[in-house]
């Protein structure tokens, strides 16, 4: 995921707050439960403009990861994106002359560069590199915000590649596993502020040293995702096998009280209900937008309250399913047409376009085609 955010300058003089008093702001911020049916992470990095605020509380989302080059809203949980595996493409020359040894190479002896080319890598093993990142932290705390985002999280920077990054070297002997680097970043955060750390974990499953430290995680295209360029993205949702094994890991973490958001992206109403159903499969925050996540977008399925889940989720035949409170999700994630009986506690749901299911005998009837989901309340969603 990346943010185009505007990096400061460099050894800017930052003040601090207490870290005990950010920790307890924080934590009386997200103290209420917020029941699983219910949990939503806004995931924006645009403007946040007056509307933009009064939309995020007149929904009620608790939960906000955003750029941090404005200050942060009141009154909700607010995260700030920080990228760690770099800066960007018109900082070169500065770091040129004064931190040479934070520029990662290719083979070729080109500054390793990501993102079409907008960024360029830096060691995250060099203490001054990690101290430029901490400033940063510092600063995004400073305006309000309850904790960091670091973002393009990687276990070993030697195995990127493909069109979005260049290869580069890394000298393990040298500087030792660049996931210890990490690791030590986050704890150096959690010590010298005792903020709120999330990662993005991208495609991959939770990583186990990072989740003993971090307060949360994000999982990137988890189902819905895109290839092509932002303005004309091409949607598709991820291979199920995978979506599934990461989702079983990562629901270990939400059962340990770690927060685990599930970010999909889409353009189509099938789309939207599609990843809402695979997130409410699990105890995952859910979040749906376009991949400039530039705007909020005016979908049913980010206005549903379900309540507390009746189950764990389920399966019968190729659909998963789970009850909740106030209504149910079920989703047919095979490339097989499957139609199944339920047994539900209800006489009658409602879809969100209004439409009424009528239960006989307890059994609903649940009939769906290759990768679709379904969303049944027992209330009419306007």
């Amino acid at each position: 995921m990346y943010c185009p955010l505007i990096f400061k300058e460099l050894n800017q003089p930052l003040g601090l707050i207490s870290a005990m008093l950010l920790g307890v702001l924080a934590l009386v911020k997200f103290s209420k439960e917020i029941p699983i049916g219910d949990r939503y992470a806004v995931v924006y990095y645009g403007s946040l403009t007056h509307e933009v605020v009064k939309i995020i509380k007149d929904r009620g989302y608790a939960l906000l990861i955003a750029s941090p080059s404005e200050k942060a809203p009141a009154d909700v949980l607010t995260i700030g994106y920080l990228n760690t595996l770099g800066l960007p493409i018109r900082m070169l020359e500065k770091v040129r002359k004064e931190h040479p040894e934070w520029i990662l190479y290719t083979a070729e002896g080109e500054p390793a560069k990501y993102w079409f080319k907008t960024a360029f890598m830096c060691n995250m093993a060099v203490k001054s590199f990690q101290d430029y990142l901490m400033n940063r932290v510092k600063e995004m705390i400073s305006r309000g915000f309850d904790g960091v985002f670091l973002d393009d999280i990687h276990e070993d920077p030697r195995y990127l590649g493909g069109p979005l990054y260049d290869t580069p070297l890394y000298d393990e002997d040298k500087y030792g596993r660049w996931l210890d680097a990490i690791v030590d970043f986050v704890k150096r955060i959690k010590e010298e502020l005792g903020v709120i750390v999330f990662y993005n974990a991208g495609w991959s499953a939770p990583i186990k040293e990072l989740m003993e430290t971090v307060d949360g995680v994000l999982l990137e295209s988890h189902p819905g995702s895109w290839r092509g360029t932002l303005e004309k993205p091409e949607y598709y949702y991820r291979d199920w096998e995978e979506i599934y094994r990461v989702s079983l890991i990562a629901q270990e973490y939400a059962k340990r009280n770690k927060i685990v958001v599930a970010l999909s992206y889409g353009g189509s109403k099938d789309a939207e209900i599609y990843t809402f159903a695979v997130t409410r499969l699990f105890d995952f925050y859910y979040w749906y937008a376009t991949p400039d996540l530039a705007k909020i977008i005016d979908a049913k399925v980010l206005r549903i309250s379900l309540g507390d889940p009746l189950m764990e989720h389920a399966k019968i035949d190729g659909i998963y399913y789970r009850l909740y409170e106030k209504g149910m999700v079920a989703v047919n994630p095979s490339s097989r047409h499957y139609s199944i009986k339920i047994e539900v506690p209800w006489k009658e749901l409602y879809d969100l376009d209004g439409r009424r299911y009528v239960i006989s005998k307890g059994l609903l009837k649940v009939d769906l085609p290759p990768e679709t989901g379904l969303i049944l309340l027992k209330y009419k969603v306007r």
